[in-house]
């Protein structure tokens, strides 16, 4: 009988590092307000290059378990327990091809949503999303929160219930598998910068009633996650 076995995937360093920190989060050993030791501590603590360090720190801060403050350091945010447990975990447990139909249906009402949000999104709904937009470059959340904001006042700018309750569908499942790939967004193709353009260019598609353009921004910027997390899940 023919067995089918897969590869062992190795968990990167800076996912143990991130693991070890949830579990102090979720021991009580660090508490919200508490300051993590320096980067060059972490370095000698851990036994791990700078470079890794400074990817757990991302992946923390774009979870948002830690704020990174300029010229501060690191510090513990306020969290609720059940999600630092659950964090990574949904991600980690699905299978490629499960992850491959997870993005095709984001595909399919996501850009759809856009189109007609571009018909339908009211003044006060351009001007979420632009807040949305604002908070991505001021850091007042973690793009993670401001990038799941954003995608999903789009569809409630559809006016359209459905549409609505697929994104409640699909949320937790891509807020997981996003959260896994962020660190890697900045790694391999994206700066900050670039991935708010991205979003900006949706936004004035909106704004401008443009249908076709706004389908079509909106798919380029999906095509150019989706290819970081395949990218990511292929390594």
């Amino acid at each position: 009988m023919a067995v089918e076995l897969k590869p062992i995937k190795t968990k990167k360093i800076y996912e143990e590092i991130v693991e070890q920190v949830k579990q102090l989060i979720l021991d009580g050993h660090i508490k919200p307000g508490d300051k993590l030791p320096s980067e060059r501590n972490l370095v000698d603590s851990f036994r791990v290059s700078r470079s890794s360090i400074r990817e757990a720190l991302s992946a923390l801060e774009m979870m948002g378990l830690v704020e990174v403050r300029t010229g501060e350091g690191a510090y513990i945010r306020q969290v609720d327990p059940e999600k630092v447990a659950a964090s990574f975990s949904l991600a980690l447990t699905l299978e490629k091809g499960s992850i491959l139909e997870l993005l095709e249906v984001r595909r399919m009402i996501e850009i759809q949503a856009a189109g007609f949000a571009a018909e339908r999104a009211t003044a006060e709904e351009l001007a979420q999303l632009e807040k949305n937009l604002y908070d991505m470059v001021e850091r007042r959340s973690t793009w993670e929160n401001a990038d799941h904001n954003f995608h999903y006042n789009i569809a409630r700018a559809t006016h359209n219930n459905i549409t609505i309750r697929l994104m409640d569908t699909i949320k937790d499942q891509m807020q997981c598998l996003i959260r896994d790939s962020y660190p890697k967004l900045f790694e391999y193709k994206y700066t900050p910068d670039l991935l708010f353009q991205e979003h900006y260019h949706i936004f004035t598609s909106l704004k401008e009633k443009n249908v076709d353009r706004a389908q079509e921004t909106m798919l380029d910027h999906l095509k150019g996650v989706e290819e970081v997390i395949l990218n990511h899940l292929n390594n």
